[in-house]
């Protein structure tokens, strides 16, 4: 048996794919929302499904998280990081049942930023490469 088993891929990849979807979907709400402040009024409630949409696949983001955590070595930031994106989530629905269009609105834009900045974070980890911060110890000072 070797001393050090390589981890599974998959968890990172379907962490991947939901972080897409993700980024995907926090994308289209703007669209759907100005549409129906246009006057289009069918696109509220596709608003409305796509962010019951949106909540679903950052639920299944923060399984797959953990998944890469636990079964892959992955960092447990992605988890946590989606876990307050659930969170955040699920406010802005309440916020947009009550229409507090006050914090609704700048809430979705701090979903949307969140959503895509933690989809980079996703695609730009890489497995197995270097990510501590080099101890005092190791840092060699240069006097002038």
């Amino acid at each position: 048996m070797p001393q050090n088993p390589v981890p599974p891929r998959w968890p990172l990849l379907v962490l991947r794919v939901c972080a897409a979807l993700v980024a995907l979907l926090a994308a289209g709400q703007p669209f759907l929302a100005g549409g129906f402040l246009q006057g289009y009024y069918p696109l509220l409630d596709a608003h409305m499904m796509a962010a019951m949409i949106l909540a679903t696949v950052v639920l299944l983001a923060v399984l797959a998280g953990l998944l890469a955590w636990r079964l892959a070595g992955g960092p447990a930031r992605f988890a946590v990081t989606y876990g307050v994106l659930l969170v955040s989530c699920a406010a802005q629905i309440s916020l947009g049942f009550e229409r507090a269009l006050l914090l609704h609105i700048p809430l979705g834009v701090g979903i949307f930023v969140m959503a895509e900045k933690f989809a980079v974070d996703v695609f730009t980890f890489r497995p197995g490469a270097a990510t501590a911060v080099p101890k005092a110890a190791e840092t060699v000072e240069v006097q002038a």
